[in-house]
């Protein structure tokens, strides 16, 4: 009986241990639903700093992606490619390294995402915008077409645009569709982001055909503001500081 007592004993603690090594990395997807992404982050960091699994890579990579610290996701999203085997490459990892288009991996795993049946309307704008920056603006047509032209409007397609550094003469188009307090808005948007000396310079001749036209008040103001930022951006000061100026009052 004693025997019997024991070797229960064992197998309950065996079993018990099984769960939870196979319970930590549900566990982080737990975290996630919930918005705890501080804690992804924290055990994670922890536990591949111990263990050297890329599992916890991943999710690294993830937590610093939901927290908005997108080059350092980007930066853990490579050292999980470099470190992995391809049979543990997982379709989340593929999907998080397309959902960061500036980084090297995004075009890549595009590719394989859609050769595997897996790539969707969600994932496509990513994987867009990682093609049009490439100058990849054959392939990027065609995704747009197999899975953007049927769900973008069209402040979300001008918006694509101009993230992914497309042609001025696209642009263009596209906020052309726009009322143009919209397509205000949008340059003013993308003045926040940092800017290429060359795109900033293809901004500013966009957002210079506005100046010209029948504005109310404040979207002469924002737009001024945009120009400011663009002009700064591409080094041409004498302009930056005469949009500031206007910027400050008509």
């Amino acid at each position: 009986m004693r025997a019997e007592q024991s070797a229960i004993l064992i197998l309950l603690s065996f079993l018990l241990l099984f769960s939870s090594c196979n319970g930590d990395e549900p566990r982080y997807a737990t975290l996630g639903e919930s918005g705890q992404w501080e804690r992804v982050l924290q055990v994670s960091s922890e536990r591949f700093e111990q263990e050297h699994q890329v599992e916890d890579l991943y999710w690294m990579a993830r937590a610093r992606y939901e927290r908005r610290e997108i080059n350092l996701a980007q930066r853990t999203i490579n050292l999980y490619f470099a470190l992995a085997y391809e049979a543990e490459i997982t379709a989340e990892a593929r999907r998080l390294a397309v959902l960061l288009p500036e980084g090297t991996h995004a075009i890549e795993q595009g590719r394989i995402l859609e050769e595997r049946d897996l790539m969707d309307s969600a994932l496509a704008p990513s994987y867009y915008q990682a093609l049009m920056t490439a100058g990849m603006q054959g392939e990027a047509n065609r995704i747009f077409i197999h899975y953007l032209s049927d769900t973008l409007e069209a402040r979300s397609y001008a918006q694509l645009l101009i993230r992914s550094h497309a042609q001025s003469e696209m642009i263009e188009r596209a906020l052309d569709a726009l009322d143009e307090g919209e397509a205000i808005a949008l340059l003013w948007e993308a003045a926040q982001l940092e800017q290429e000396k060359s795109d900033a310079t293809l901004l500013a001749a966009v957002a210079a055909r506005y100046e010209s036209r029948s504005l109310s008040d404040a979207d002469r103001l924002l737009l001024y503001a945009a120009l400011s930022r663009f002009y700064t951006m591409a080094d041409v000061r004498v302009l930056a500081n005469k949009y500031r100026s206007l910027s400050q009052g008509l």
